[in-house]
C-alpha cells in the first residue's frame, strides 16, 4: 500500500493506492516495486521469506516501506531461523545478526533444550504477536460452519490398465530387493501411481492417445 496522497497506478481513469501482488512478481520486477517509497507492506503467508538466502526473501527486504505487517500461521516451519527471517523483515536487527540468533537462540532451544532462552524468546517476540485460533470465542462466531462434500472419482478403463500393470510390475521386484533400494522402489513406484491417477500422461508423456494397455 502506498500513501493515499502519493496515488500509484490510474486505473479505468482512477487513481488506485493498494495493490495486491505476489512474491514470485516482487522477486520478477524488482525494479519496479524498489521505485516507491510504500506506507504499508502487509506479507501473507509470511512463511515465504523463510529462507533469508531465497532471491524473493532478499527481493521483500528491499522494499522501502514506513510499517511492515506479517500474516502466518506458522511462523515456525521446520526451524527457529524461520522465526528470524520474518522478523527480519519486521523489524531488522531486532533478534540480532542471523549467526548471533543461530548461537543465542536456535542452537541452544532446538539442539540443548534450553528453557531459559526459550521463555527469553517468548519474551522478545511476545510483544509484536497477535495471535488468534478457532476456539477464540470473539472469531468462531464470524465464521461460517464448515461444509464438507465428497466427490468420488474412479479410474477411467486406461487408468486402471495402467494402475494394474505398474502394481504387478513392482511386486515383481519388490521380491528380489532389499533394504535402501527396496524403500526407494516403493517411493518411486507411489509417484508411478500418483501420475497415473493424475493422468495417463503425467506418466506416458509420449502417449499419443487414450489407447487400452
Amino acid at each position: 500500500m502506498v500513501n493515499a496522497k502519493t496515488p500509484l497506478v490510474q486505473f479505468r481513469g482512477q487513481w488506485i493506492d493498494i495493490i495486491i501482488t505476489s512474491f514470485t512478481l516482487i522477486r520478477k520486477d524488482a525494479k519496479i516495486f524498489n521505485s516507491f517509497k510504500w506506507q504499508r507492506l502487509v506479507l501473507d503467508e509470511a512463511q515465504n521469506i523463510k529462507n533469508p538466502k531465497a532471491a524473493q526473501t532478499k527481493a521483500i527486504l528491499k522494499l522501502d516501506s514506513k510499517h511492515r505487517h506479517a500474516l502466518t500461521g506458522t511462523p515456525v516451519e521446520n526451524r527457529l531461523l524461520d522465526l528470524w527471517s520474518i522478523f527480519n523483515f519486521l523489524n531488522p536487527g531486532y533478534l540480532g545478526k542471523q549467526a548471533q540468533f543461530k548461537r543465542s537462540f536456535e542452537i541452544p532451544i532446538q539442539k540443548d533444550n534450553e528453557r531459559v532462552q526459550s521463555t527469553l524468546l517468548k519474551k522478545l517476540v511476545e510483544p509484536f504477536i497477535l495471535r488468534r485460533v478457532k476456539t477464540d470465542k470473539d472469531i468462531i462466531k464470524d465464521l461460517p460452519d464448515k461444509v464438507e462434500h465428497k466427490q468420488y472419482c474412479n479410474l477411467t478403463k486406461e487408468q486402471a490398465s495402467l494402475y494394474e500393470a505398474v502394481v504387478k510390475d513392482v511386486e515383481s521386484q519388490l521380491e528380489e530387493a532389499e533394504g535402501i533400494q527396496r524403500k526407494g522402489l516403493m517411493l518411486s513406484t507411489l509417484m508411478k501411481l500418483k501420475q497415473i491417477c493424475n493422468h495417463p500422461r503425467q506418466f506416458l508423456p509420449n502417449l499419443p492417445k487414450f489407447v487400452k494397455i
